[in-house]
């Protein structure tokens, strides 16, 4: 599981994949993008504390080693879906959308519902389409809540300070993480943090969407 290695201050060299722009009609489409190479590139300035306690080795981190994951797109106006596993599953960048994983015919998916930040006509109907199509097995989460009290204290560790941007990463066991990552560079990313989220069960994520602009 790749949520080991997203501490504070460890830096990736990453392409992140462009967004997949089309219709925004709510309708549920299958992550047409491929997924990226993710190498490690060492610590930055800014570093959680446990790891000046520990070798970074003991994580499984060896300079300009891969990060195996899956890139789920973000398609503003419709859902985007992908199967998991082997692999844990990364979609960004999010700025309110849900992230939803269900079990349909035997094949588990997580979803990147794509709203569109300041367009609320797009989002309701993204959401709602997607709320009355889910499956009972539904749940879900939204990475951006998990740290918006905090972005701007966070930005401001670095001088000069960064912009922030959100990613949520879902593992293969069904546990549901939003991490924090700045720009570093062209292809360079600093991580700025990783929380673990409870998921919103079937229920309560339907009247979520339904209520939230």
């Amino acid at each position: 599981m790749i949520e080991k290695y997203f501490k504070l201050g460890v830096r990736f060299n990453w392409n992140k994949p462009q967004n997949v722009d089309g219709p925004r009609d709510g309708a549920l489409v299958d992550s047409i993008r491929g997924t990226p190479p993710m190498t490690y590139v060492g610590l930055g300035d800014v570093v959680d504390p446990m790891l000046m306690q520990i070798h970074v080795r003991t994580l499984g981190l060896q300079m300009n080693s891969p990060i195996q994951y899956q890139w789920l797109d973000y398609t503003p106006g419709r859902t985007a879906r992908v199967p998991i596993g082997p692999y844990d599953v990364l979609t960004g960048f999010m700025s309110g959308c849900i992230v939803a994983r269900w079990t349909d015919r035997g094949v588990t998916y997580i979803g990147h519902v794509g709203t569109v930040e300041a367009d609320p006509n797009v989002n309701r109907a993204v959401k709602r389409k997607f709320a009355f199509g889910m499956k009972s097995s539904t749940t879900g989460f939204d990475p951006m809540r998990a740290w918006i009290a905090e972005l701007p204290a966070l930005a401001h560790r670095f001088n000069p300070a960064k912009a922030p941007v959100i990613c949520a990463l879902v593992t293969t066991q069904g546990h549901f993480y939003s991490v924090v990552m700045f720009r570093d560079g062209p292809n360079e990313w600093y991580c700025g943090g990783i929380k673990l989220v409870p998921p919103i069960n079937h229920d309560e994520l339907k009247l979520f969407m339904e209520r939230v602009d």
